[in-house]
């Protein structure tokens, strides 16, 4: 995304990072949780050579910079993200969920506003402007206050 503020688009680039490693994280429960959704019949029966693997692909793993910036952004008892509100957090999720399916610019922002129409609460009326205003303020405040800015230079 192209923006005037050569700062906030480092900002939200180092965020997007620090997103995309938050979920290639692996989910030990999965397995353990889909347990007894299906019979184990069909893995008897499958043949190893012909037929394809239902498992997702293997994910790439992480480095120690991508656990360390996901820390730190993240996860981490003072993460840059507990400096924003809660409404300001959940719209900063749905943002970085939809930029990491990489949607166009044109539908993007709809996209985000039923997103946010869809969770539970008062006030989660608005419109996409006013969205993306939410969103650039809530991005400009990591960035000033959070030293995202520093994060992605290392």
């Amino acid at each position: 995304m192209a923006r005037k503020d050569v700062e906030l688009e480092a900002a939200e680039n180092t965020l997007i990072e620090a997103w995309d490693a938050l979920m290639r994280v692996p989910d030990r429960e999965k397995g353990w949780l889909r347990a007894g959704e299906r019979c184990w019949w069909p893995e008897i029966v499958r043949d190893a050579v012909t037929d394809y693997k239902a498992d997702e692909a293997p994910r790439r793993p992480l480095s120690r910079r991508e656990v360390d910036l996901m820390d730190r952004v993240f996860i981490q008892p003072g993460a840059l993200v507990m400096m924003l509100t809660d409404d300001q957090r959940r719209l900063l999720g749905i943002v970085l969920a939809h930029k990491s399916r990489k949607m166009g610019e044109d539908g993007f922002w709809p996209a985000v506003l039923g997103a946010w129409r869809r969770l539970p609460g008062n006030a989660k009326l608005g419109t996409t402007d006013g969205l993306r205003v939410r969103y650039e303020r809530a991005l400009q405040r990591l960035a000033r206050a959070g030293g995202l800015v520093a994060l992605s230079a290392w």
